[in-house]
């Protein structure tokens, strides 16, 4: 099982961030939509929701069809995580599986997503509802300090023009948790 590393920041120019990608040689997918579900144990305040035992639950539902299972263990920080995924047949049959294991609904998160690969990484635009405009990128890696590999990572979106100030720590069910006020 690899550790999935990853950053990401909020695009304030998405169109000129992708053409700088498109020069280095990106090609860039098709969109593609995804409905996420994320579960945790104890979903009472975003408090509570960040000091859970570390594993998140995920359904996703890739253009409405793949469903997808995802079980994360969160690592060094919010955004290093190992990850287990396998595909699923039926979303409600898996939910009430999560639900029966004592796990409950924490956050919806919708977005569109285009996808890119630039040396060994997977790059990720999404528009996420009621978050907007991001940029992520995304290393496997078996072994390695995550914090280091987080920072040489961000170095190649500085490069895109993209500033400090734009990242973000934490993924998108915390900042939609954190948007809510809850």
């Amino acid at each position: 099982m690899q550790k999935e590393i990853e950053i990401k920041a909020r695009l304030n120019d998405k169109e000129a961030v992708m053409q700088k990608l498109r020069d280095l040689g990106c090609v860039f997918e098709d969109p593609i939509t995804q409905e996420d579900v994320v579960y945790a144990e104890n979903v009472s305040s975003l408090k509570d929701f960040r000091v859970n035992n570390t594993i998140f639950l995920r359904i996703r539902i890739k253009n409405g069809k793949k469903i997808i299972f995802t079980v994360k263990k969160r690592m060094a920080n919010d955004l290093d995580a190992l990850e287990a995924e396998v595909e699923v047949s039926n979303s409600k049959s898996m939910e009430d599986t999560i639900l029966l294991m004592g796990y409950k609904e924490a956050v919806r998160v919708s977005k569109t997503r285009i996808i890119t690969h630039y040396n060994g990484c997977e790059i990720c635009i999404d528009d996420v509802a009621n978050l907007g405009a991001f940029i992520e990128m995304e290393k496997l890696a078996d072994e390695g300090d995550s914090s280091l590999i987080q920072e040489e990572l961000f170095v190649f979106f500085e490069s895109l023009g993209i500033k400090r100030e734009d990242r973000a720590f934490v993924g998108y069910d915390v900042l939609i948790l954190e948007k809510k006020g809850v």
